[in-house]
């Protein structure tokens, strides 16, 4: 089973999943709305027999358009977001086999999420440390280091992590009144 860092990987690409539906479904939506428009105009003003129909079936006629577009809008998102997902997992997993078998470790599922782990870790290390560079030329270090972790306090464990880090550099006490203030 998966750590809290898995659940909420998981919880990220979800909530991106559903912003990326909603905003393919309304793009189709109104597109197609706009199709349907022309369509039923051109009906109207070219046959006779359309002519004749009420405005209900019209209506019907332009929001099965709309609600075409909402579906095949969101749906069309959503597979090209599952792609790119598909292609970067397998990107990661290639990278995790292959530093793993020149460790000489056979990369089952439980070894490559230990290496994803430690990968992740170092990541965070080295932002710590590239955050810590770039406070050196400045004149207050603390504000410094908040800046860079603004985009973290949103991501709960984005902002433990920094806390840990924080406090192994001593400035927790000014990550914590940042992220107090919000």
């Amino acid at each position: 089973m998966g750590d809290s860092s898995d659940r909420g990987r998981r919880l990220a690409h979800q909530q991106h999943a559903y912003e990326l539906q909603i905003r393919g479904g309304l793009e189709g939506a109104a597109r197609w709305t706009v199709v349907g428009t022309a369509v039923i105009g051109a009906a109207h003003y070219f046959s006779p027999g359309f002519r004749k129909q009420t405005w209900a079936i019209k209506a019907f006629l332009l929001s099965s358009f709309t609600i075409f577009g909402l579906v095949v809008g969101a749906d069309d998102y959503l597979l090209k977001y599952e792609q790119d997902q598909r292609t970067v997992e397998n990107a990661i997993r290639r990278e995790a086999r292959n530093a793993l078998a020149l460790q000489g470790i056979i990369a089952t599922e439980g070894e490559i999420r230990k290496w994803r782990k430690a990968k992740e870790e170092a990541e965070r290390r080295a932002n710590v440390v590239a955050a810590l560079d770039a406070a050196e030329g400045c004149e207050d270090a603390e504000a410094s280091f908040v800046a860079k972790l603004a985009d973290a306090k949103y991501h709960s464990t984005a902002t433990a992590a920094a806390l840990a880090d924080a406090e192994a550099v001593g400035i927790a006490a000014a990550v914590e009144r940042a992220l107090r203030k919000d």
